[in-house]
C-alpha cells in the first residue's frame, strides 16, 4: 500500500552504533540530541605529534571535553572497538565503504558522527547530576562493578593491553549510561501515561488497489493515455460498486487488486495519505469505503476490525514514550545550551573504524 514509509532503515544504522556489551543507556533515538557544534581545542595536538605517541600515550589523551567532564581516546575507541565487531558480524567488513548519499557520506564517517553525538548526549545529560541531586546508589555501583567485570572477562591480557582497556575506564562507561537513564527517568517519572484506545488506535484494513499506470517487466512504471486512464477509472467505479456487495472482501480484493505485495495493512495514525487515513479511521468495522483518487491510483478500504489490541498497545507504549522526550527534550536543550563541549579534531580523524583493529 501506498503509505507513508518511516525510516527503518535510519534506526537500524543507530541501533548499530550501541555499545555491543549490553550496556544500559539512554539512546540517541529519542529524537533529542541536537546537532551541536564541537568548538576545537585551541590547544590541540598537531598531526605529527599525535603520529608520533605511542599507542598507550595516544589512548591516554583527552579527546573530547564535555562541560567539567572529560571523554579519553581510549574510551571512544573502547566504545567504537565494540561497535565494529557488532557491524562486521552483522554486514561484513565491507560496509564500511558503502556510501549513503550523493555526498559520498560512507557508512563508517555516519557511524563516528553517531558515536559522537552519542557520547555528547551521555555526558550533557551526566553533568546535570550534582545540580538536580541524582546519583548512583551502593547497589547501582555494584551493578556497574558486575557488569564491568563481566565485560572485561571477554578479554585476554594482550587485547585489554592492544585496546588500553582499563578496569576505571569500562567502569565509567558503565556508570554514565546508568547515570544518564537515571537522570532521564526522573525528569520524565510523572508524565501523563494515559492513553486512550482511540488515540492509539490501529485498524485492521484489506483495500484494494487500481494503478495509473503500466508496468515493465523490470518493474518500471509506465504512463497512461487518456483513453487507458478512463478504461482505468471505469473498471475502479465497478469494482467499488461490486466491493461493497462482497460478501468475502478478502477474497475479491486479493483477485482484484494491482498491489499484488500485500491486501492488509494495520496502520496507525500519520502513517497513512492524508485522504486515505480521513476515511480508514471512519470506517466501522465490516464497512467498506467507496472510491478514493490519489495520485497513483483508486483505493477502495474495508474495515476487517475495528482495533488490532496488539498493535494499539504497542501504539500506547509509543505514545507515551514520545510524550517522555518531549518533556525531556526541554530541559535538555537548556543543558546543552549552557554546555561548552569541544574536541581534538586531530585525533578524532585519527580514529579509524575501517581497519583490522580501531585504533
Amino acid at each position: 500500500m501506498r503509505v507513508k514509509h518511516k525510516h527503518y532503515f535510519c534506526i537500524l544504522l543507530a541501533a548499530s552504533m550501541l555499545f555491543g556489551v549490553s550496556c544500559q543507556k539512554i539512546e540517541p533515538d529519542h529524537g533529542i540530541i541536537m546537532d551541536k557544534t564541537l568548538t576545537p581545542y585551541p590547544t590541540g595536538l598537531t598531526t605529527k605529534e599525535v603520529d608520533g605517541l605511542t599507542r598507550n600515550d595516544r589512548f591516554d589523551q583527552v579527546l573530547m571535553r564535555v562541560g567539567d567532564l572529560e571523554v579519553s581516546y581510549g574510551e571512544v575507541v573502547l566504545y567504537m572497538q565494540s561497535t565494529k565487531e557488532e557491524v562486521e558480524t552483522l554486514y561484513g567488513r565491507e560496509v564500511w565503504s558503502y556510501k549513503l548519499d550523493k555526498e559520498g557520506t560512507t557508512y563508517a564517517q555516519m557511524l563516528k558522527d553517531e558515536l559522537k553525538k552519542q557520547m555528547v548526549y551521555t555526558k550533557v545529560v551526566c553533568a546535570q547530576a550534582q545540580s538536580i541531586g541524582i546519583s548512583l546508589t551502593e547497589d547501582e555501583k555494584m551493578n556497574v562493578d558486575e557488569l564491568a567485570d563481566n565485560y572485561l572477562s571477554n578479554f585476554s591480557s594482550q587485547d585489554m593491553e592492544y585496546y588500553g582497556i582499563t578496569r576505571d575506564r569500562v567502569w565509567g562507561i558503565y556508570a554514565d549510561n546508568l547515570l544518564a537513564t537515571k537522570i532521564y527517568e526522573s525528569l520524565t517519572l510523572n508524565i501523563d501515561t494515559d492513553v486512550s484506545d482511540e488515540e492509539a488506535r490501529h485498524p485492521v484494513l484489506w483495500y484494494i488497489f487500481i494503478a495509473k499506470y503500466g508496468l515493465e517487466a523490470d518493474g518500471t512504471r509506465t504512463f497512461l493515455d487518456e483513453d487507458e486512464l478512463k478504461r482505468v477509472r471505469e473498471r475502479a467505479e465497478l469494482l467499488a460498486q461490486e466491493a461493497v456487495l462482497a460478501e468475502d472482501f478478502y477474497g475479491f480484493a486479493r483477485a482484484n487488486t494491482d498491489d499484488t505485495d500485500e491486501i492488509e495493512i494495520i496502520p496507525g495514525r500519520g502513517e497513512m495519505y492524508e485522504a486515505l487515513e480521513k476515511i480508514a479511521f471512519g470506517l466501522k468495522e465490516g464497512e467498506t469505503s467507496g472510491l478514493i483518487e490519489l495520485d497513483d491510483g483508486y483505493f477502495i478500504l474495508h474495515c476487517a476490525s475495528y482495533m488490532d489490541e496488539e498493535a494499539t498497545d504497542e501504539e500506547k507504549v509509543e505514545i507515551i514514550l514520545e510524550r517522555q522526550k518531549n518533556a525531556f527534550s526541554q530541559s535538555y536543550a537548556v543543558w546543552e545550551a549552557e554546555t561548552e563541549v569541544w574536541i581534538d579534531q586531530v585525533l578524532w580523524d585519527k580514529i579509524d573504524l575501517t581497519g583490522e583493529k580501531c585504533e
